[in-house]
């Protein structure tokens, strides 16, 4: 490797021939207006400072480029990385001869001798060539020719010049500065480490160490110029145009999904590489993962080309996941739409194995589908019962290892039930404290499903029609309002604070009208609100409110819960025999990070495990709010315990009930079951 110090007149060899291109796989030109008014601005900046005895310089980072060799007598280099700003350099220098071409064609055409090579044809008659596969080559020669094509009118490249000429003419004619000025600042006050790669380097080593700080290129971009310096030279059209541009295509890095807001294709390398590993991929080590994975796995080229392929393959498998409605077979559409709903991203390597199961027909279409169904009852069993979704990180990328085509649906219900698969009991007892409303778009969105479910699967029950007077679209109404007045203080009582605190996102305060009626409701006196719902025409009102009750409390609430969630659990069954609880026994010491407490009973086990986890977190107050049914701010468990940082712990509790509070209060906090024991006799 070599590496100088570099003015962009030497880059541009002086107005001399030389040739960079593009290698096939490198992303678009993407700067944008930012961008170009950063570059300008120091452009401007540096024009100040002009003085031709000793010109200012400013350094604009690295070039790199590898060497081979020559076309006749021409230069030609590969552009590694540096192509957004030797692009705009050269935008800038046409946009100047462009300016001045009338007042100065002199000028003009020596400037043009350091973007174009005039002795030179075709490619070679450019110093700097774009690739072709985003239209960007052909927009910038129509750029560099004065003849811009009205088809690439949207191009960066297009729109990058406009500013530039814009910029150039406004400095000209309104500021007076001088065109020359300008030129020979761009080519003598620019500067830039040229970096010449040879044949026996690892460009991608290089292009790793110039990325690394920042992100100027998302994990996608990287792993497409790790492709392009993997594969020879004679392969990659073909490879970019037959496998890599059609998932590009089809995953749109600009298109964002998740929490993390990160590209398509960056998200689906993720989960790709956690279903090849059977281990979660952190976001920003993407590129790394999938760098190491082909480096240890792949030595050859045709192996390598395999698994590009391969991986085109899952991102058909990815795209309908996340847009079900690209799915072709209806039923199977439907089931991802249900799955859309409840965004559980952990579970897409399963999901992504159990297409590819499907797609190499290791299983036909009735167990494909039947799986998604046991998978989708999966899901939104742990969402009603309020399972945290951060035990899905460990519990799903691995699971499609131990399901045996050959008993598909046995061994993927058995690996199911054996990762906290929440039972109707224990959904009945968390469905009491469960809060299924709250900010988030997301919560709102799953909670309107469950409540739509019910309602259609009511309508079918009586062979009616489930929305005989509703029309647009249902949303969430609180029967108890989230702004109470003084008519529902004084009805609900002396204990209204612990009412609404505990109970106004229950499931039982929670029911479907249209925005309309949600604004004629509101507030309204329940005796007002139960006639209007009453007569409703939504089934999942008129059947309940019509019957013979005229207060609103927690009693009344919890028995609309139990209501609903009977519906529920016929939606969605226990999809087999959960293990027998084991007969219990009583506790005599409690092993915790090597720590050993003597306990008498299994309530004493829940104090000391919660007071440890107080001891070892800085905020309890996320662990806390992610079991309602267990801790409490407020004082309104039947039996409790007050802990040392004064939430309350519910102790009316069954030994079993205590032994899965425990271990999942020790996985919140990344502890292993394993750190914590109980001796019992």
């Amino acid at each position: 490797m070599e590496a100088d110090s570099y003015l962009i007149a030497k880059v541009f060899s002086n107005g001399g021939d030389i040739h960079f291109r593009l290698p096939y796989f490198q992303r678009e030109y993407a700067w944008t207006e930012e961008n170009w008014r950063t570059l300008w601005n120091d452009i401007l900046d540096l024009n100040k400072l002009y003085n031709p005895d000793k010109m200012p310089e400013h350094f604009m980072g690295s070039l790199v480029v590898m060497n081979e060799g020559t076309d006749g007598t021409t230069p030609i280099f590969k552009i590694v990385d540096g192509q957004q700003r030797l692009i705009s350099i050269s935008l800038i220098l046409r946009a100047i001869a462009e300016t001045i071409d009338v007042t100065d064609h002199s000028l003009s055409q020596k400037i043009l001798k350091y973007v174009t090579n005039p002795d030179e044809h075709h490619d070679l008659h450019y110093k700097i060539l774009p690739t072709s596969k985003y239209d960007d080559k052909f927009a910038y020669t129509s750029v560099i020719d004065g003849k811009i094509d009205q088809k690439y009118a949207n191009s960066s490249i297009v729109k990058a010049y406009n500013y530039f000429l814009s910029e150039i003419e406004k400095e000209l004619n309104t500021v007076g500065a001088s065109a020359e000025h300008l030129f020979l600042t761009v080519i003598n006050g620019l500067q830039v480490v040229f970096i010449n790669l040879n044949a026996q380097e690892k460009p991608y080593q290089i292009f790793e160490s110039l990325n690394a700080k920042g992100k100027p290129l998302s994990q996608a971009d990287l792993v497409r110029n790790y492709i392009a310096m993997k594969l020879p030279e004679k392969l990659q059209t073909n490879v970019f145009d037959d496998v890599w541009s059609k998932i590009e295509i089809l995953l749109q890095e600009k298109r964002v999904v998740g929490k993390s807001r990160l590209g398509e294709l960056t998200a689906f390398l993720r989960h790709y590489l956690a279903y090849s590993s059977g281990v979660i991929c952190n976001e920003n080590h993407v590129y790394a993962r999938f760098r190491d994975k082909c480096e240890n796995e792949f030595k050859s080229t045709e192996s390598f080309v395999e698994e590009l392929n391969k991986i085109k393959r899952f991102a058909v498998y990815y795209d309908r996941l996340l847009h079900p409605e690209n799915e072709p077979d209806n039923e199977v559409r439907k089931n991802l739409q249900t799955l859309k709903v409840f965004e559980v991203s952990t579970g897409y390597p399963l999901l992504l194995a159990m297409y590819d199961s499907y797609s190499n027909r290791a299983i036909d279409r009735t167990q494909f589908i039947q799986g998604l169904k046991i998978y989708e009852n999966y899901i939104i069993r742990r969402y009603i019962n309020g399972d945290p979704t951060n035990y899905l990180n460990r519990a799903l990328p691995t699971i499609w290892k131990e399901i045996n085509t050959d008993a598909y649906i046995e061994t993927l219900t058995s690996e199911l039930l054996k990762r906290n698969y929440p039972s109707n009991f224990r959904i009945k007892q968390s469905i009491k404290t469960r809060q299924l409303y709250d900010n988030n778009l997301g919560t709102r969105n799953k909670t309107t499903f469950l409540l739509e479910q019910v309602n259609v699967f009511i309508s079918k029950k009586l062979n009616r029609d489930a929305f005989t007077k509703l029309s647009g679209k249902p949303t969430i109404e609180h029967i108890m309002p989230q702004t109470l007045t003084q008519q529902w203080i004084n009805d609900l009582g002396d204990n209204y604070h612990q009412v609404y605190d505990q109970y106004l996102n229950n499931l039982g305060n929670l029911t479907l009208v249209t925005s309309e009626w949600n604004t004629s409701l509101s507030n309204a006196p329940f005796s007002e609100k139960k006639e209007k719902l009453s007569h409703h025409g939504l089934l999942l009102n008129d059947l309940y409110f019509n019957n013979d009750f005229s207060i609103w409390g927690d009693k009344e609430i919890l028995d609309r819960a139990d209501f609903l969630l009977g519906y529920l659990l016929e939606l969605w069954p226990e999809i087999g025999e959960l293990p027998k609880p084991q007969v219990a026994r009583k506790p005599v010491k409690l092993s915790l990070l090597g720590q050993e407490f003597d306990v008498k009973t299994w309530r004493d086990v829940a104090i000391q495990t919660t007071e440890s986890i107080i001891g070892l977190s800085d905020t309890f107050e996320e662990i806390g709010s992610s079991f309602p049914s267990y801790l409490s701010k407020s004082r309104h468990f039947r039996v409790y315990h007050q802990l040392s940082n004064g939430w309350f712990l519910n102790l009316n509790l069954s030994s079993a009930s205590i032994k899965y509070y425990c271990q999942q209060i020790i996985k919140k906090v990344g502890l292993t079951i394993n750190e914590w024991k109980v001796e019992e006799i």
